[in-house]
């Protein structure tokens, strides 16, 4: 196995890790895969720091029900302590909705992220979300 397939499967390892925090609804251990020094661009253009990211996950955290994510890598790039790469995620998700209630959505989201290695763990350090396609039910 060469460095970069190295590199990928560390890469998808924390994939994996982060997948299981948000299901498992471990709010520190998710939150910790981002860097402090986060840059999230969302959909509608507006860029958000960790602070808030944190704030906007912790008002979905206890109404999730079911959680499964998967991802397809379109491409990546190396360039020094970074990698870059073009995903699509998808992803299942039921909420409580009320006290008796859920409510499930399907969703397609594409978004190049960063990864930068900091004190020998990767974290996300940039995100930019390209497209997003959602179904409710």
């Amino acid at each position: 196995m060469n460095n970069i397939e190295l590199l990928l499967e560390e890469i998808d390892k924390a994939h994996q890790l982060a997948n299981n925090a948000l299901k498992n609804r471990m709010f520190e251990e998710y939150i910790n895969f981002f860097g402090d020094e986060l840059k999230y661009k969302q959909l509608n253009g507006k860029t958000i720091g960790k602070a808030s990211l944190a704030n906007d996950i912790k008002l979905y955290f206890n109404r999730i029900l079911n959680y499964t994510s998967s991802y397809d890598r379109l491409s990546f790039t190396l360039e020094k302590d970074t990698l870059i790469e073009e995903l699509i995620q998808h992803l299942n998700i039921s909420l409580k909705v009320f006290v008796f209630f859920s409510k499930n959505w399907k969703v397609q989201r594409k978004g190049i992220y960063q990864w930068k290695n900091i004190n020998n763990e990767w974290k996300i350090v940039v995100v930019e979300i390209l497209e997003e396609k959602l179904n409710n039910s």
